[in-house]
């Protein structure tokens, strides 16, 4: 789950020597004055757009990782990249693996830059589900912590009203989950991957397709003929609904798609990468999907 397709040591070894050498030169072609614009960058939208809704206006945010087109486990570093991180204020990695590209460039960058990872928040190590922008407390744990930061750096104006809304919004989107557990804990759901397992596993649902499958279809490669033809069998007795990415779609989960719609399983489509200005309606576009599926279920009113 840590990386979609596993990669020489050579190419790693060559890909950390041209980050090392990018981020040195933008360090110098780029690093600002004590003066410049405070920046806060992040690695994935989600985190970006909660830092944005949570920063004054005059911090300026950057999302490294935002085209849902592309396979966010197959990113390398940029030079945009490196130039970003060398004029940051702040840093949001992910973690758990899921951008390690930007984890080398931090640091190389030495301790300029304040650094919070929102799987360090959440005890979540490389080689366990990375995809933590599915779970609401993580992003409350984010919203902590960076109003923390913030306000230990130099208090920027309006900040800790801002978090109290983004917290109160985040109460609300939990307690919509909390329903959903209420009513529907243990409806068997299917899932091509594990993109949203955190979200599934607040709501108490389960998931029933196997985690070997899940996992290597989240690594990019092959599972088991046996995987797959359990997976099949599980979509003929109808589950609430499957969970695809369409982000890193593949023939496989094509295969798996097509056999949902043909038993009439709801199919539930979601990315990797957001878009849009607010994580808030994101995320509950993702809830609104799944308890759409639930009331065709039945279990939920």
């Amino acid at each position: 789950m840590v990386l979609k397709k596993t990669r020489s040591a050579l190419l790693a070894a060559l890909t950390l020597l041209l980050v090392a050498v990018l981020a040195i030169f933008v360090r110098g072609a780029f690093g600002g004055s004590a003066h410049a614009r405070p920046v806060i960058v992040a690695g994935v939208s989600q985190w970006g757009v909660l830092a944005r809704e949570l920063a004054s206006p005059d911090l300026q945010v950057v999302s490294l990782l935002s085209d849902p087109n592309a396979d966010p486990h197959e990113h390398e570093a940029t030079v945009g990249d490196a130039a970003n991180v060398s004029r940051a204020t702040y840093v949001v990695l992910n973690g758990a693996g899921y951008d390690s590209w930007l984890q080398q460039l931090t640091a190389l960058q030495g301790p300029s830059a304040h650094v919070i990872s929102v799987a360090g928040l959440m005890g979540v190590a490389p080689g366990q589900n990375p995809h933590l922008f599915y779970d609401p407390a993580a992003a409350k744990a984010l919203v902590r912590r960076l109003t923390a930061t913030l306000d230990a750096h130099g208090h920027y104006p309006g900040v800790d009203l801002r978090s109290r809304r983004l917290l109160a919004q985040l109460d609300l989107v939990t307690q919509r989950v909390a329903v959903i557990r209420s009513s529907c804990a243990t409806v068997p759901v299917a899932a091509t991957e594990d993109v949203a397992t955190y979200l599934l596993d607040a709501a108490g649902l389960r998931v029933v397709t196997p985690e070997h499958l899940r996992l290597a279809i989240g690594n990019g490669v092959d599972p088991s003929i046996q995987d797959l033809a359990t997976a099949m069998t599980q979509l003929r007795q109808h589950p609430a609904f499957l969970v695809d990415n369409v982000q890193t779609a593949t023939p496989l989960t094509n295969e798996l798609v097509a056999e949902a719609t043909a038993q009439h399983v709801p199919v539930i489509r979601v990315t990797e990468t957001m878009t849009g200005t607010s994580y808030i309606t994101w995320i509950e576009g993702v809830i609104g999907q799944l308890e759409r599926a639930l009331r065709h279920e039945g279990c939920l009113k």
